[in-house]
């Protein structure tokens, strides 16, 4: 198959600049305000990762089938990276309207609220054009086996992994909660499905990072037995794991800041791996 990894594209500086200068705004806006960042606002998140990874898997759907998907005006800004920017610019203008609009002593329910109901009133018609676009005789059959093999593998780690963590200090899981849980899922799905994309698919990597430590995999005896997308995997748990042990204790004290870090480093890893799940559903 076409590697779906392929390399970064960046829009024309107008755009990139235009891009950013929102971006910033809306952050700047944000931290006016400083609306309450609770476990429920982490969650309203999740379906702006999905719709933003559904974007850019149009994308690439276009690039490997050579099919004209959104406008050559505006295509290069729902690629990679760009096209996680956009969506935060489309996120942070409901976020920072519902914060203002909201009175104060109802921000942190009906702010999560608003978000999570405008993010998968976008992402769930996307999700739905997937499949629709599966359909596509230039692009059916769609194989979903690897990847939903990917989906369920993780949950079934994930839940071995945080309750391994429970048990070892039920304090971490007591702080963290779901949210904790959602961290390590997302790496562990990232993880996952780049491996199957690798050693299964026949996948590329463009991240250097991920690409140097497969490359060492590869070279180690397991190579033949357990392929190079192993020790990523073992890589992002354990990254990920660590950063919940570590600031589940900041919950306390700092909660939105401490929420703040572990969906940034939600989307980093959930963003890339509903990515390579829909992606590798229509171009296996």
């Amino acid at each position: 198959m076409t590697a779906p990894f392929g390399d970064l594209v960046f829009p024309p500086l107008a755009q990139s600049l235009l891009l950013l200068v929102g971006a910033g705004v809306l952050v700047a806006l944000l931290y006016v305000i400083r609306p309450p960042v609770n476990q429920r606002t982490v969650l309203a998140f999740i379906p702006w990762m999905v719709a933003g990874s559904v974007l850019h898997v149009f994308y690439q759907i276009g690039e490997i089938f050579q099919v004209e998907i959104y406008p050559p005006g505006i295509a290069p800004l729902f690629a990679a990276p760009s096209v996680y920017i956009s969506t935060f610019v489309a996120m942070g203008i409901v976020w920072v309207i519902s914060a203002m609009v909201v009175p104060g002593k109802r921000l942190r329910q009906k702010v999560p609220q608003y978000l999570a109901a405008t993010g998968i009133g976008i992402a769930t018609p996307l999700v739905a054009l997937v499949f629709w676009q599966g359909l596509d005789p230039e692009v059916a059959p769609m194989e979903p086996i690897w990847p939903v093999f990917g989906l369920l593998i993780s949950l079934v780690l994930t839940a071995i992994v945080y309750f391994g963590i429970g048990a070892w200090r039920t304090y971490i899981i007591a702080r963290a909660k779901y949210v904790g849980a959602l961290v390590i899922f997302a790496h562990m799905f990232d993880g996952v499905t780049t491996a199957i994309g690798v050693d299964v698919l026949e996948a590329g990597e463009r991240s250097q990072l991920p690409r140097i430590i497969m490359d060492f995999a590869a070279d180690l005896p397991t190579a033949d037995l357990l392929g190079q997308g192993w020790l990523f995997v073992v890589f992002k748990v354990v990254l990920a794991s660590a950063i919940v042990a570590y600031f589940s204790a900041d919950l306390t004290e700092h909660e939105s800041q401490t929420n703040l870090l572990f969906a940034f480093v939600i989307a980093l890893g959930f963003g890339p791996a509903i990515h390579n799940f829909f992606l590798f559903v229509l171009a296996p």
